[in-house]
């Protein structure tokens, strides 16, 4: 009887939530300070009792109170052909609880959610509501089921910045026999519990102020309370996993994922054996065929079945002469396994700002797969994406972070290259010439190394507008300048980028009566100040250390002279280090030099008006300027 009574409560859960009365009036007024919208009640019911399907029910009521919550309403539910949606509901009401609207499942739109995929057997259904007045509240209602368990949602009852959240609870039933982990994170705070019984866990969050996004801060979760949760043993497209660490979840891996993808045609192994023939180190022909791979395929993302995880076959790659970070990563694997260098598969997050794989919570991790060549002690890691990187070269987007290897032995954390401050270097050499007009011609050159060839490599794969358009944004302080010639050498063996500009500049010196204010750093001037925060909560955190150098050789006009420098000038803090220097070198002639250096580091929150300050600095005095004065006739 017991049994029967609580399934009449299930079946009219959604009824009753319907009912209740909402008002805007009745948030807690603190909740909605600095707030876009307002979590006002939150249950989500998790059921993985059954690996082989995993039941979700949720139920959501958000206030939006301005035009930059409604995508904070998240009126969607991603389904395959592994999951369905059985119920999606939607009421709107106003500020006051009067309803609005009513939508039901078969008002919401059905797509592929095949985004920067070719194909993906991924779905989604949305609502795309368009609200006629503000403030407005959302009730939301699901009901989903996954023959998939490998993937439970992370907890975070602070969704993202700008988001408060009244009430928040996740319940997870499960086996006792296969009990979730769970790792929480950022708790500190917040008034948060987590309660639990034999076979259910419960999160509970009430009364959570929102936070609000500051500038150079760490990432997003790093800072929003989450909790991360996961299962020992999970099915995954019908393949039953386990992950109880990882090591365990790396051999899972290598037999279930990545055993019987790597075979190769008898001709492509003849041809890279051949190709390789004469070189007798691993790093000799690890650089072979990463470039045949490179002159061969192309990156496309393919995401079916259970081919979002695991790799296509290799010998399709090489028929096909594409694949996405897995299928691309594989063949390049299985052509070095071909010729008898040892490689890695390797999972990571891919993100300019940096994440780890954690390596005490075992869980599928990551969204981007790359390679490592072992030699040693030292991983030279290959990036088997992009056609134009340079063998064992990481930008920002995968430096810097703990890894997940498969081993044979199975999975292994690992940490990706490290690119030291003094290593990322611009610097850039001018020579320029002003004429008795004002005007400025110049030959610019600049050579990039370390984190800084890495915003330039790509250059000479655009079109001529293209390059205009960087250069305009680059030096957007200009008010306009022509590009008379340009050069890009792409050094791939040394890691060096050079540009080599010809350029004019009409009217760049500022008249004052008959003589001239000139600004010799034309090419690096810095303007970026961040924005004052009042009362700021995070830490100040600087994701990449640089060294800029710059050289500026000036040829005045023969009728004019320079009747003064500026002092030199040194600003040295904890965040950087920054000096510029003029000098006299003939009649007509001056240098400028400077030199920046940014530190990477994490700062307590009181330090980021000292880091504005210095960054205020450095723009004043990157706008020096020197007066030109004409000379008595």
């Amino acid at each position: 009887m017991k049994k029967i009574f609580c399934f009449i409560i299930l079946l009219s859960s959604a009824y009753i939530y319907s009912q209740k009365e909402y008002s805007i009036t009745s948030i807690n007024k603190e909740l909605t300070e600095y707030s876009n919208s307002v979590l006002i009640d939150e249950l989500v019911e998790i059921d993985v009792t059954d690996i082989n399907k995993m039941k979700t029910k949720t139920h959501t009521v958000r206030a939006v109170l301005n035009k930059m919550g409604d995508s904070d309403t998240r009126l969607y539910e991603y389904y395959d052909v592994n999951s369905r949606v059985k119920n999606i509901e939607v009421w709107v009401y106003d500020a006051f609880g009067k309803e609005i609207s009513h939508f039901k499942k078969k008002d919401f739109t059905d797509v592929s959610r095949t985004g920067i995929s070719i194909y993906s057997d991924d779905r989604v259904l949305y609502l795309n509501y368009t609200p006629t007045t503000y403030p407005y509240i959302v009730v939301y209602d699901s009901e989903t089921e996954s023959g998939d368990s490998a993937f439970i949602k992370p907890w975070y009852p602070l969704d993202d910045y700008a988001e408060s959240t009244q009430k928040s609870i996740l319940k997870i039933k499960f086996d006792p026999a296969n009990k979730p982990k769970y790792r929480p994170q950022n708790l500190e705070g917040f008034d948060i519990s987590i309660s639990e019984t034999l076979n259910e866990i419960t999160f509970s969050a009430s009364n959570l102020k929102t936070i609000r996004y500051e500038e150079h801060s760490p990432s997003r979760s790093d800072i929003l309370p989450n909790v991360l949760i996961a299962l020992d043993a999970f099915k995954l497209k019908g393949t039953s996993g386990s992950g109880k660490d990882w090591q365990q979840f790396g051999s899972w891996m290598n037999k279930s994922l990545l055993s019987d993808v790597n075979s190769l045609p008898e001709g492509t192994v003849a041809r890279v054996k051949s190709l390789v023939a004469n070189e007798t180190t691993n790093e000799g022909k690890a650089r072979k065929i990463y470039q045949f791979v490179q002159d061969k395929v192309r990156y496309v993302s393919i995401s079916i079945g259970i081919g979002g995880w695991k790799p296509m076959l290799a010998s399709e790659v090489d028929k096909l002469g594409y694949g996405d970070c897995k299928a691309l990563t594989n063949y390049t694997k299985a052509l070095l396994d071909a010729v008898g260098v040892p490689s890695y598969y390797t999972v990571l997050y891919g993100d300019s700002e940096e994440r780890d794989i954690l390596p005490d919570f075992t869980s599928f991790q990551g969204n981007h797969i790359i390679l490592g060549i072992p030699e040693g002690d030292e991983i030279t890691w290959l990036e088997c994406t992009d056609q134009d990187i340079p063998f064992g070269y990481l930008g920002d987007f995968t430096d810097d972070r703990d890894v997940l290897m498969i081993t044979p032995e199975g999975g292994k954390i690992a940490h990706t290259k490290i690119y030291e401050t003094q290593k990322n270097t611009q610097t850039n050499t001018s020579k320029v010439k002003v004429d008795a007009e004002g005007n400025v011609t110049a030959a610019f050159e600049s050579v990039s190394k370390g984190l800084k060839y890495d915003d330039k490599y790509l250059l000479p794969k655009k079109k001529k507008e293209d390059i205009d358009e960087y250069y305009k944004n680059r030096w957007s302080y200009i008010n306009r300048f022509s590009l008379n010639n340009f050069e890009f050498n792409n050094d791939r063996e040394n890691i060096v980028f050079t540009e080599t500009i010809a350029l004019s500049i009409p009217k760049y010196a500022n008249p004052v009566g008959d003589d001239y204010l000139f600004c010799p750093n034309i090419f690096n001037q810095s303007q970026h100040i961040p924005p004052r925060i009042e009362d700021r909560k995070q830490n100040l955190y600087l994701g990449h250390g640089f060294v800029d150098l710059d050289s500026v050789e000036v040829e005045i006009p023969e009728n004019f002279s320079i009747e003064a420098l500026p002092e030199a000038s040194v600003l040295e803090t904890k965040f950087g280090k920054y000096e510029i220097g003029f000098s006299k070198t003939s009649e007509n002639k001056l240098m400028y030099n400077r030199k920046l250096r940014i530190n990477k580091g994490e700062y307590p929150p009181s330090e980021y008006e000292n880091y504005r300050e210095f960054l205020r600095s450095i723009a004043r005095l990157d706008k020096t300027k020197i007066l030109l004065k004409q000379n008595s006739q």
